[in-house]
């Protein structure tokens, strides 16, 4: 667990991260609380320095636009970014083997779930079924 106390390092530890994990040949999920925060990421500098392997999955697209980037989200340095909301029922599945001999898809939730049972269904979205993957929670200070 990372905890900032400044938003820009806060977006800082987020990118970081990312950038770490991408560079290691896998595939990054990561799970803002909501719409609002996922825009003040997206509008940083820091989510423009992220490359162009990165897609936002949120609840305005068409059923194919979601499709296509949650079909996309599990390969070699994809970078998908996305609110709570598809942290339930959303099925990422990793069919990349490169991704797999890596270490699998790495989820980071950047924020505390106040249901224990969203924290474990987020944390579901990495290792699915029986498949490699790892998790970790990066939060702000004044969220808490």
């Amino acid at each position: 667990i990372l905890i900032d106390s400044t938003l820009s390092n806060y977006f800082h530890a987020i990118s970081d991260q990312i950038k770490t994990i991408t560079k290691q040949k896998r595939a990054v999920i990561i799970f803002f609380q909501d719409k609002i925060r996922l825009k003040e990421f997206t509008d940083s500098p820091f989510y423009s320095k992220l490359g162009r392997q990165k897609k936002l999955l949120t609840e305005e697209m068409s059923a194919a636009e979601k499709e296509f980037v949650i079909n996309k989200a599990a390969t070699v340095g994809q970078i998908t970014i996305c609110t709570a909301v598809f942290g339930r029922g959303t099925d990422f599945f990793c069919k990349d083997d490169r991704v797999q001999k890596n270490g699998g898809v790495h989820v980071i939730q950047t924020f505390l779930s106040v249901d224990r049972s969203e924290e474990v269904q987020i944390q579901g979205r990495t290792a699915r079924q029986g498949k490699k993957g790892s998790y970790q929670l990066i939060l702000l200070e004044s969220d808490l």
